[in-house]
């Protein structure tokens, strides 16, 4: 098999190994929700609808299952840790095909696969139980059924869209970038054809949702009254602060987007360095020079010359383009005025701002040389979230952290950006405490 065959494969491995071996223990308050809504059920029951995650609680009941008739007693938490591990290896195997189709290049789809892989929001919920990583994994593949050059397959595509909000509601968000992708498909069709695709797509996805919707509405609660329904499936926590405040929102969405890439804080070393940390800072430090000179350089040379890359791309490119920038567009209007504060929920469209910056690289780089200071930026950002995040949170003992190791029972107070506060626990479990912004579902 050529590189190009094995890339996928083996990113797919090493990301999932990365992730299985630095599980978080800073756990996420809805994960604690899910598992103890798992073991407490008797089996594939109403108790595990949800009605903002219509079938995480069945599909990881089921995987929590599957993990003890092979022998590992675990705790439902880690089933489901175990899963989104997994689940998150596969998104960046699908993110590499939809990049290297869309750059047509191996260097820089495996840069930014890993660039996603470990940016530091998705690489914490990655190790983490959250109905967000099963979701995304469904709209990438969805994505990539829109690409330009891939036959429009409606039906399908109905499919997955359909999967993808069943995991997590934020997915419906995505509707007009898929309806406009598959009119938008290659092939000799007529207007009439491209229209009647996306109508038929848009139909048949709607009639999925819906249909799954009444149905375990009904099972959970027996009733089939249309406005307990519709109250029911866009209800929401409590405690989510729903207000709106023009600069904290301008302010939450800034910083929202930092925090997709760069997380962790300083502290959360303390009493962690050892010989290892210090080079992995020493290596960090050392990567961080060399992105800004190879940068400064770039820069210099372009400005003492007067020239300055043209940006151009194939007319298949233009469509990602399009496709990407309305991905964006959609999520960070709706975030705007939705818990801007939650960067979780930025997740969704995270892989639209990776696919932008490939295509400005793709359209800018010279025939020459590859923009090799790439590959060092990706490896500082890894760094940085290993050495000040993932590694404390995945530490027995770790600050913030707790665990489960019998019968779960908490009443949560108040929910974060990566935990949450319990007011009492159990003898069987830890209080968890984290920081950052606040809660919603």
């Amino acid at each position: 098999m050529s590189l190009r065959q094995l890339s996928p494969w083996l990113l797919f491995i090493a990301i999932a190994l990365m992730y299985l071996l630095f599980p978080t223990r800073v756990y996420y308050w809805d994960g604690i929700a899910f598992a103890q809504a798992i073991e407490n059920a008797s089996g594939l029951k109403p108790s595990l609808v949800h009605p903002n995650h219509l079938i995480y609680n069945f599909v990881g009941y089921l995987f929590y299952k599957l993990l003890h008739s092979l022998g590992a007693e675990v705790r439902a938490l880690t089933a489901l840790q175990i899963l989104n591990c997994l689940l998150s290896a596969a998104c960046a195997r699908v993110f590499f095909s939809i990049l290297f189709e869309t750059l047509r290049s191996l260097y820089l789809s495996i840069c930014l696969t890993l660039l996603f892989a470990f940016s530091a929001t998705w690489w914490k919920f990655s190790t983490d139980a959250n109905a967000y990583i099963p979701s995304v994994l469904f709209l990438l593949i969805s994505f990539y059924l829109v690409l330009p050059n891939q036959k429009a397959r409606p039906l399908l595509l109905a499919v997955t869209f359909f999967f993808s909000m069943a995991f997590h509601q934020l997915a419906v968000l995505m509707w007009p970038v898929f309806a406009l992708g598959v009119y938008l498909q290659n092939g000799p069709l007529s207007i009439k054809r491209r229209a009647f695709n996306t109508a038929y797509f848009s139909a048949v996805a709607a009639v999925l949702i819906i249909a799954s919707y009444a149905y375990l509405f009904y099972l959970a609660s027996g009733s089939s009254d249309l406005l307990r329904l519709l109250s029911w499936t866009a209800s929401y926590s409590p405690d989510a602060d729903t207000g709106f405040n023009l600069w904290s929102n301008v302010r939450y969405s800034l910083r929202g987007h930092v925090r997709l890439f760069f997380g962790g804080r300083f502290n959360l070393l303390k009493g962690l360095v050892n010989p290892l940390i210090v080079v992995m800072i020493a290596a960090l430090a050392g990567t961080v020079v060399l992105v800004l000179f190879n940068w400064l350089r770039s820069l210099g040379t372009a400005v003492s010359v007067g020239r300055f890359p043209k940006l151009r791309l194939e007319t298949r490119q233009k469509t990602v383009l399009l496709l990407s920038l309305l991905w964006t567009f959609v999520y960070v209007v709706f975030l705007f005025f939705w818990l801007p504060q939650n960067t979780f929920y930025r997740l969704f469209y995270l892989p639209a701002l990776i696919l932008l910056l490939g295509l400005l690289l793709v359209a800018a780089q010279s025939r020459a040389a590859k923009p090799r200071t790439l590959a060092a930026f990706v490896v500082a950002v890894a760094l940085a979230n290993f050495v000040f995040m993932i590694c404390p949170f995945s530490l027995e003992g770790a600050p913030n952290s707790g665990s489960m190791t019998s019968s779960p029972h908490t009443t949560l107070r108040h929910q974060t950006e990566y935990s949450y506060i319990s007011t009492r626990s159990s003898p069987h479990r830890a209080s968890l405490r984290a920081h950052h912004s606040t809660p919603a579902r």
